[in-house]
Parts: C-alpha cells; structure tokens; sequence
C-alpha cells in the first residue's frame, strides 16, 4: 500500500513539474515575439503556483496522514504540517519567480522583491492552511456525526427489539394455571384456551423483528390475549373493542403495543366482581387508537413500573414517526392514545 502511494506521488510530481516547465517555456517564447505581455506572463506564474501550492500540500496532507494521526497527536501534526506547508510553499513561490523572472526579463530579482513576495506569500498562506484545517476537521466531525448517529440507531433498534416483545413473566405462570385446572373441569373449553394461548405466543414468534403491523393483526392478537384474561378473572374484567373494520388493513401501530396498556391496566387497578375494570379500545377520528381504562389504583403500586411500560411504547413510536402518545387521567379514566402510522408507498 505504502509503495503504491509513493508511485502515485511520483507521477504528480513529475506532471507538476512538467506543467510548470511548459509554462515558463510558454512565457520566455511570448516575451521573445517582442509582445507587450508582461500580464499574460504573470497569469501564467501564478496559475503554476497555484497547482504546485494545491497537489504540493495535498501530498504533504496524506504523507503526514500516513505517518502522524490527527487522533494521537493533534498539536504535533497541526504545527508540524503548518510548517512544512509554509515551507514548502514559500519555496515554490520563490522558485518558481526566481525562474519566471529569469526566463522573462533575462534579470534576477533584487533582495526587495523577494521580501515582498515571501511576507505577502505568508499573509496569503496562513488564512488558506487554517481554512482547509477548519474544512478537514469539519469533514471529520461529519463522518463522526454520523458514526455516533448510526451506532445510537443501532442500539435503539437493539433495546427496542429487546423490548417490544416482552410478556410479563407471570402471564406465562397465570394462564398455565387456569390451563391445569380446566383440563379436568372443561376439556373442551381447556382444548380452545390452549389454542388461544398458542395463538398469542405465535403472534410474539412471528412478529418479533417487524416494527409495525396493521391494527387487525393486533387486535387479532389482543382478542386471543383478552380470551385469556377473561378466562382468568371472568367478570372483574370487562373489555369492549370497537374498532372500524375499514381502518384495520390502513393503520399501523408498534407490535404489543396494545397489549402492553391493557396489562398496564390489570397491574395498577383493583378487580373485583363489584367494581369490574372497564377497558374500552377504540378510534378517534381516524387519527388515535385510544386504551382508555376504569381507574381504581390498587394500594402500594408502584408508579414507576407504569411509567417503565409507557416510556417501551413512547421510545418505539420515537423510534418510528415524530408523534407521540397522547396522555390524560382524571379520577375516573387512564386514557392512552396512540398514533395511527400510515406507510407510504
């Protein structure tokens, strides 16, 4: 690799020479043709200091890249290559005059010329070096803008999807004791019951890497999910969903996205066959699915939990769409709302 950048340098050298020698040979053939064209002549030298300024301290630039980090030593490399840009680029300014100057008029330059031209040289030179140091660090602090922006998505995306399919533990522990005890009692009802609670497990295996599904399939999955719960605590729960059928194919929510509310729901509330929980699950003007649910908060619960749920579905539509939840409670309701997403095509 090394020995490839070395050639590649070689050959710019040698193209950056020969172009300047075909300048100067241009301008001495113009000036003997007895034409007044001191300011072509001029023009030239300068558009040959500007390539030899421009590929000259390009090379320095990846040479110095090659040999000195900008991470590892920052002040070093700055002052080092400032000064050997300087250098290097005083010396093609005076060379190249010193020879222009020859070749043209057939006289060298006097001591006074040379002053002249090194300080404005340097007063040039200097603002140009730090703009393309402000450029380059510039280009850096973009591409690792863009790092750090990728590998933030990328654990976003791994802690969502950490997140997004997640039961509560004890669901699995609740519904395989009310299925032990109605293989005895009911067998046939135990027999649905378990395709319910297969159907619900299916839907977390098969929808475990999507972002998004249509309202239906999740409200196909909370009715398994809500057959479940009913079969546990019968009449202390009371769900209605009334969802229009011509919105289930067109919307999208986050996967369990419902689900997660309604269990939300059963943690924080009391049940009892006096006081059932009500959840209502429906649609605001074509634009929110709205969780609204009885509120009856049980003694000692802890807030924070609620909150943990909430902050899985507010960081997943983050993650998604610039909306976000809708929140309000009162002493009677806990009311959810949730974006309907739509997919461009």
């Amino acid at each position: 690799m090394k020995k490839a950048f070395g050639q590649k340098s070689n050959i710019v050298i040698y193209l950056l020479i020969t172009v300047a020698l075909l300048l100067m040979w241009s301008g001495y053939n113009l000036y003997q043709s007895d034409v007044q064209l001191t300011y072509l002549a001029a023009f030239l030298w300068i558009f040959t200091v500007v390539i030899l300024l421009w590929y000259g301290n390009k090379w320095i630039f990846d040479f110095l890249n090659s040999k000195i980090s900008w991470l590892n030593h920052p002040s070093k490399r700055f002052f080092l290559q400032l000064l050997i840009s300087c250098v290097y680029s005083l010396l093609c300014i005076n060379g190249s005059y010193y020879l222009f100057k020859i070749q043209t008029t057939l006289t060298s330059p006097d001591l006074s010329q040379f002053v002249v031209l090194n300080v404005y040289g340097l007063l040039f030179l200097i603002p140009v070096l730090l703009v393309n140091f402000s450029v380059y660090f510039m280009q850096q602090w973009k591409i690792a803008h863009a790092q750090s922006n990728k590998l933030q998505e990328e654990n976003l995306r791994t802690q969502l999807n950490s997140l997004r399919m997640q039961l509560d533990p004890h669901f699995l522990f609740n519904n395989l004791n009310v299925l032990s005890s109605l293989i005895e009692k009911d067998p046939r009802t135990a027999q649905h019951f378990l395709d319910k609670f297969a159907d619900v497990y299916r839907y977390v295996l098969e929808f475990n890497k999507e972002e998004l599904v249509t309202v239906g399939e999740e409200l196909a999955f909370v009715d398994a999910y809500v057959y479940l719960l009913k079969k546990r605590f019968e009449d202390q729960l009371r769900i209605d969903i009334n969802v229009p059928a011509e919105l289930t194919d067109s919307f999208f929510v986050p996967p369990l996205s419902i689900q997660l509310l309604i269990e939300n729901a059963l943690k924080h509330n009391k049940l009892s066959l006096e006081k059932p929980l009500h959840i209502a699950i429906f649609v605001e003007n074509k634009t929110w699915l709205t969780v609204r649910n009885s509120y009856a908060p049980r003694a000692g619960t802890s807030v924070k939990r609620g909150k943990m749920g909430l902050e899985n579905i507010r960081k997943r539509y983050a993650y998604l769409s610039a909306l976000n939840l809708k929140i309000h409670q009162d002493d009677s309701f806990f009311v959810v709302s949730l974006p309907l997403l739509e997919i461009e095509e």
